[in-house]
């Protein structure tokens, strides 16, 4: 995306001083309590949905930098006392990226121009520690839940799984919309299904990233208009990964236009497959959505396994 088509979008979104000069939580702001309970209506059914991936050496990452989780115990069959043999116990740990899998991204993920969301400075505040403005402890405290809407962009267009180089753009997110017979709210987490995530789920991490559909930038704009608090997908990174996304002056648009100007979160690899085929089976799309991530201390993203409930 070329620097001043960009810049212009930008500040149209900017979100900076909206919540305080110290805010870190961004548009999670927007669930407030009457999003809260509207979301708590959602839960009619008894239903309960598992969205994210496991969490182990079989998932989508290739090495480099972000690498599959691994596990080793570091206690088998271990005596709680001498004198009382028979009680023992086990305990492990976990290396592992905190985006390797099903993931938030803080809004300290990504930057341009020396700042974060809300204008702090990575100078005084991105280190090998962390960072200490924006980092993903502020969005476990008091947490991420509100009402989800999944906008199942595969059936609007009839077809499992998106081509790889599809741009949803709002017209798609506004036929969905009227098509399942849902409104965005404010406080609403957006949930977008390209049935990317099947390409991993039942083949392999090198299907996988062959090809990303997913959002064009201006859902940004789409979503801003929404007050929406946060948006979610089942692909790589929310937007679609092509030559305009990784190649042009502002590589990753919507990535900047929202977590660093917006301070709107972005959930990714989230898996919808059998939340879409029950939402088009009973025709209800909108549910609560409880998906906070680890309140790990200066971290720039957290692995979550987030829960939709109808």
């Amino acid at each position: 995306m070329k620097s001043v088509d960009f810049d212009k979008m930008a500040e149209g979104l900017r979100n900076w001083g909206r919540w305080g000069a110290e805010d870190q939580r961004g548009t999670l702001n927007h669930i407030d309590p009457a999003a809260l309970c509207r979301a708590a209506a959602e839960v009619k059914q008894g239903k309960m949905f598992a969205l994210g991936l496991n969490f182990d050496e079989n998932g989508p990452q290739f090495g480099g930098f972000r690498f599959n989780p691994m596990k080793y115990m570091t206690a088998m069959d271990q005596m709680n006392s001498p004198e009382f043999p028979r009680s023992r116990f086990n305990d492990d740990v976990i290396h592992m990226p905190l985006q390797c899998a099903t993931q938030w991204d803080a809004l300290s993920h990504v930057h341009y121009d020396d700042h974060f969301y809300n204008g702090f400075s990575i100078h005084e505040h991105l280190s090998l520690a962390g960072a200490t403005r924006c980092g993903v402890e502020n969005m476990a405290k008091p947490g991420v839940a509100s009402r989800g809407v999944l906008l199942d962009i595969t059936k609007l267009v009839g077809v499992d799984i998106l081509p790889g180089d599809f741009e949803i753009k709002p017209d798609h997110l506004n036929q969905a919309c009227e098509a399942q017979g849902v409104t965005v709210e404010k406080g609403d987490i957006v949930v977008v299904r390209t049935g990317q995530i099947g390409k991993f789920t039942r083949g392999s991490r090198e299907e996988f990233y062959n090809g990303q559909p997913g959002c064009h930038h201006t859902c940004a704009e789409w979503l801003y208009e929404k007050n929406a608090a946060a948006i979610a997908a089942d692909n790589v990174a929310v937007e679609g990964i092509n030559a305009e996304t990784y190649g042009d002056e502002m590589m990753l648009p919507m990535h900047q236009l929202c977590l660093r100007d917006m301070g709107m979160p972005f959930g990714e690899m989230f898996d919808l497959d059998a939340l879409a085929a029950d939402c088009a089976a009973d025709g209800q799309y909108t549910f609560m959505l409880v998906a906070p991530p680890l309140a790990i201390t200066r971290a720039v993203g957290s692995p979550i396994n987030p829960i939709a409930m109808k």
